[in-house]
């Protein structure tokens, strides 16, 4: 059997179905290796079969009532090997390829774990349907992977709220500070077909969550004391984080169970919300000195208790308490655990129980978020005290060097680079191989040494060792992206997102990784993925609307997403689409008027966006009025303190100015403050910026010249999440730049 062949697994009672599925598939031209020995087994036959499927690009294991009688056959020796180097290869590689040939229900069927991972396709009697001869023929040439597990059909539908203009999305959209507040994700599909898409190739079968992927509910605090609440919180965070550790799972992040929080939610419900089919609670009774936790690991999929146990430490004898914990709960789901992560379960940060009593403190302050900077104070002093009690306590040091990563991230205070600087070399020092010490020194390299190469190499080797780890594969993922890597940086976002399926700011990374590279229809998918995670959120109908119409050239299903969903969202937000939608249809006086009454835009945003209308009116008057506002608004900023995208605006209204000299000069420091070697994502625009500003200046030549080397790969995703960029308006009436503006480039 040569590579690229398929090679079918099935029980002799199956042979007729085996051989019509063979048949319609060599019809096609598809090399099939089929055993069809009437008797299996002996050595000679043991070899061939190993040697097949250690060969084949795509296992087809044939299901049916056939093999669910038998307990025990050739045909389950062949799945065992087919799992085994499924193994082997990267988590969205396509190999196994599950079929049914009958009416066996999938809920019931006696197959590896990891079928369940993939999905099925029902031919009935092994009918190979046209569809699914092509589906298999892409896979070997490559072309397509196997979709990941489509999200269950939520149970539990948030109640329904108006949503601020100052969405969720569009910060992940955003070019500047988007990526960090992505990525802290741990604090920090259903099928994906849209209406437009191609109809489903084959009945598929949505597949069973595997009981290898768990959640982590917040433990609850039946002590009875608020001052420990924090023992629950951390030793949930601690336990969580242990059983991440572990390849052969998959362990939903922290932020997506949150909500579970207190919430007597049906487990079943949980486990369909979150994809998962084992769900792990817990709780913590304080006695005096002594601490119970009690733990119960149930199968979502039937409500059936797979563990139920009691842990009993003294409070200052915590440090072994989550390995143990994940040592048990990893044995109850069979999970195949690596020396190397016995290894990791087997080590102790600390021997100070004080010390490790500070963490969990801080690990409890930190994970509730840390947009509020007394949680950045209070993280950072109870770290530091866990530190005095033992300096060389690397958890410690690597969670104080996040810590402060991110408050310089919400504060450019120099205090908090230099204190992360710290941390992050006295943990490398200490421990060099630990990921949450390689995890920090990424996160430096990317936010404040902006030392690209180092972060992805460093963000790499932890996802390397920390495959559940969603913040690390979205960081990495982000940092792709500003390299312009941005087909390897979208599995990681898609990963990221489905370990963290219900933080919506992750739901902006793929889609918006999409739009940069053109795959509309794929970007379309994502917004209908979005809706079955959060049904209660109606601004996915208007990112849609906007790609729809963008590829239509036509504000209709803008405007029938305002008809059918405008009442959902915040006056605002309506305002605003509605406002849109007359720039669309070239009715920009009315667009102003419209805006007369939205609140929500900041003072330069308003002035800026009115300035662009008023130019496309023909109204230079009150088009300079606005634009000498917008000037003034940016300039009461000290220089070191104006934001890039203010500086973008700044270059644009010198331009629209006359200062054209000015303009150059503000666009081009903006470009070399961050080239596209440290950000690809915004250099298009800032090079769309730069040429406009060089032809309204005269050098029409220089200006169309740099216009032409952006045709291929301009993309600018904030687009699809709100108005689109006003400066556009200025070349309106210019066929250059048609084919970036008006022309979606192709897929």
């Amino acid at each position: 059997m040569s590579v690229g062949a398929v090679f079918l697994s099935y029980t002799s009672q199956d042979a007729a179905a085996a051989a019509r599925l063979c048949e319609g598939l060599r019809g096609a031209g598809i090399e099939v290796w089929l055993d069809q020995s009437e008797l299996r087994g002996g050595d000679a036959w043991d070899a061939s079969i190993r040697g097949q499927i250690k060969g084949c690009a795509l296992f087809v294991p044939l299901i049916s009532a056939n093999t669910q009688a038998r307990d025990e056959g050739y045909f389950r020796l062949e799945w065992r090997l087919g799992v085994e180097r499924s193994q082997l290869m990267a988590d969205d590689h396509a190999f196994l390829l599950p079929v049914v040939v009958d009416d066996t229900p999938e809920a019931a069927a006696r197959v590896p774990a990891a079928f369940r991972e993939r999905q099925w396709t029902r031919l009935k009697g092994g009918e190979a349907t046209p569809e699914f001869i092509a589906r298999v023929q892409r896979l070997l040439a490559g072309e397509a992977v196997e979709a990941r597990p489509p999200v269950p059909k939520v149970p539990m539908a948030r109640a329904a709220k108006p949503r601020s203009h100052a969405r969720t999305w569009i910060i992940l959209a955003s070019i500047t500070a988007a990526t960090l507040v992505a990525i802290f994700g741990d604090r920090d599909d259903e099928d994906r077909n849209s209406t437009n898409a191609p109809a489903p190739e084959a009945q598929e079968v949505a597949p069973q969550a595997s009981r290898k992927a768990i959640a982590v509910l917040p433990f609850e605090n039946l002590s009875g004391r608020k001052e420990d609440a924090y023992l629950a919180d951390g030793l949930q965070e601690e336990v969580l984080n242990a059983l991440a550790r572990f390849r052969d799972l998959t362990v939903i992040s922290r932020t997506s169970v949150q909500e579970f929080q207190g919430n007597p939610e049906n487990l079943r419900a949980i486990g369909e919300r979150l994809n998962v089919g084992s769900v792990l609670e817990g709780s913590i009774r304080r006695d005096g000195k002594t601490l119970r936790l009690t733990v119960q690991l149930v199968d979502a999929r039937d409500d059936r208790h797979i563990l139920a146990t009691n842990y009993d430490r003294d409070v200052g004898h915590l440090l072994d308490l989550q390995s143990a914990v994940a040592r048990q709960v990893a044995d109850a789901l069979a999970a195949t655990i690596s020396s190397y992560e016995r290894g990791e379960l087997e080590r102790v940060g600390t021997n100070s129980g004080d010390a490790y009593d500070q963490y969990l403190q801080a690990v409890a302050r930190f994970r509730k978020g840390t947009e509020d900077e007394k949680r950045i104070v209070d993280s950072r002093r109870l770290l530091r005290e866990a530190l005095r009690l033992d300096p060389d306590y690397v958890d410690a040091l690597a969670l104080l060097a996040q810590v402060n990563v991110w408050g310089y991230f919400y504060t450019a205070r120099p205090e908090f680079a230099a204190d992360a600087k710290q941390a992050v070399d006295r943990a490398i020092a200490i421990d060099p191989k630990l990921p949450e010490a390689i995890l920090a020194r990424g996160l430096y390299a990317m936010y404040v040494s902006k030392d690209l190469d180092r972060a992805i190499d460093d963000l790499t080797t932890v996802v390397g060792v920390r495959p559940n780890l969603a913040s690390a594969h979205a960081a990495l993922g982000y940092a792709l992206r500003r390299r312009g890597a941005f087909e390897e940086a979208l599995p990681h976002l898609i990963r990221a997102w489905d370990l963290d399926p219900l933080y919506d700011q992750y739901s902006g990374g793929p889609i918006t990784t999409y739009l940069l590279l053109h795959r509309y229809t794929e970007a379309i998918a994502e917004t209908e993925t979005h809706l079955k995670r959060f049904p209660a959120d109606p601004e996915p109908y208007f990112v849609r609307a906007r790609i729809e119409g963008f590829i239509k050239h036509d504000v209709e299903p803008l405007r029938a997403a305002l008809r059918d969903h405008g009442n959902s969202m915040d006056a605002g937000y309506s305002t605003s689409v509605r406002a849109e939608i007359a720039r669309a249809e070239g009715r920009y006086l009315d667009a102003v008027r419209i805006l007369d009454g939205l609140s929500t835009d900041t003072p330069i945003d308003r002035q800026y966006r009115v300035g662009f209308l008023y130019f496309a009116a023909g109204d230079a008057g009150h088009a300079k009025e606005s634009f000498l506002e917008a000037q003034r608004l940016i300039e009461v900023y000290p220089p070191a303190e104006r934001r890039p995208e203010y500086l973008q605006q700044l270059a644009m209204v010198q331009s629209m100015l006359g200062r054209h000299a000015e303009a150059l000069a503000t666009i081009d420091a903006v470009i070399a403050a961050e080239p596209a070697s440290r950000n690809a994502m915004n250099a298009p625009t800032l090079s769309l910026h730069r040429s406009i500003i060089l032809v309204r200046a005269g050098r029409q030549d220089e200006g169309y010249a740099a216009l032409g080397q952006l045709k291929a790969r301009f993309a600018n995703p904030a687009d699809f999440f709100g108005d689109p960029n006003p400066a556009y308006l200025a070349v309106k009436d210019d066929p250059h730049y048609d084919e970036i503006l008006r022309r979606p480039p192709r897929q």
